[in-house]
């Protein structure tokens, strides 16, 4: 009876898992399910691995089943990790530093645990942009340090862009002109807090930066308004030179995910990167910081224009913030002729 009862147990657990994972598509509340994929492969794994030895033989084989049809969601994603891992080591060589854009996208959290060496630790990344996020609370004080380091700066509302480079233009993202809201649904209002600037290049040329913060994907649709809304926004500008960075608040495999990135209409290069939860969210409460970092759900990302090749791209260190900064090196394409 035990024997019976455990497996009752099991196949309800993972097989409701992974048929939840299959639906994702079909209703947002699913696809939450894709959002927090690691947690959910982890938990099924160790499932079947207490269920192998269960009596009843076809329980390890519908529990692996149901582990494949979990796992075959995440499958294009580390696909795209090593394909992309590859090419950046082919192209290292060729490409030298020269040139290189180092940017990097880190959310501040207005409950940051060490707001005085946080500054020091992103200064140490050597970023000629940051992008910040969630510059609110506690995280005032790394906020005014870094903007006495930076020369220039973009505002707007809770999310700043720091540049090293000069700034020919900047201002808040906003709905573009000639849309009416008098017949609007509510969706139409939805706009993160996101701001854009204008960076001057070494050579001359331009970038265009955009720091922005999403809401969450469920259980709403509040962020598939603020995706959409926002591409509308930034399609007034030229996209091949843009970088748009920040925290989307959605995570591979989710449908969710995959909607902003077709919605920008930019390549995502932040690809199998978990940044969340970081060190932060745990010594907040007073307890200690784990053993092995804890990041397990990458949330935050870097999406750039057919302009920008990749050379890096990694998690950075703590900084007492439940994020982890991402910092990408990024350079100008070549010309072909």
């Amino acid at each position: 009876m035990r024997h019976t009862i455990t497996a009752i147990l099991a196949l309800c657990a993972v097989l409701g898992l992974a048929v939840f994972i299959t639906l994702a598509p079909l209703w947002r509340g699913f696809d939450a399910w894709r959002q927090v994929w690691p947690l959910v492969m982890v938990f099924a794994v160790m499932v079947t691995l207490v269920s192998l030895r269960n009596r009843h033989r076809f329980v390890p084989i519908l529990l692996s089943l149901s582990l494949v049809m979990i796992a075959l969601p995440a499958a294009p994603e580390w696909a795209r990790k090593l394909s992309g891992g590859l090419l950046a080591d082919a192209d290292a060589d060729t490409m030298g530093t020269a040139g290189t854009l180092t940017v990097v996208t880190h959310n501040l959290w207005g409950l940051s645990t060490d707001p005085a060496d946080a500054p020091r630790v992103l200064a140490e990344l050597e970023p000629d942009i940051l992008a910040l996020q969630e510059a609110t609370g506690r995280a005032r004080a790394t906020l005014d340090a870094l903007e006495a380091s930076f020369p220039h700066h973009a505002r707007c509302r809770s999310v700043r862009v720091l540049s090293r480079l000069p700034m020919r233009d900047s201002g808040c993202v906003t709905h573009p002109p000639g849309i009416s809201f008098e017949n609007a649904v509510p969706c139409d209002w939805e706009l993160p807090p996101a701001v854009w600037a204008r960076v001057e290049l070494p050579d001359g040329s331009e970038a265009i930066i955009v720091s922005v913060h999403l809401t969450w994907p469920f259980p709403s649709a509040a962020q598939a308004c603020q995706s959409s809304n926002l591409a509308r926004a930034l399609a007034t500008m030229p996209p091949e030179r843009m970088i748009v960075m920040g925290d989307f608040n959605a995570a591979a495999p989710s449908r969710a995910l995959a909607r902003i990135e077709r919605d920008l209409g930019l390549e995502r290069r932040s690809i199998a990167l978990p940044s969340w939860p970081s060190e932060g969210l745990f010594t907040a409460n007073g307890h200690s910081a784990p053993p092995l970092p804890p990041m397990l759900i990458g949330i935050d990302h870097v999406f750039a224009g057919s302009a920008w090749q990749t050379r890096s791209i990694e998690v950075g260190p703590d900084t007492g913030s439940d994020h982890r900064p991402l910092v990408a090196r990024l350079r100008t394409a070549p010309v072909r002729s």
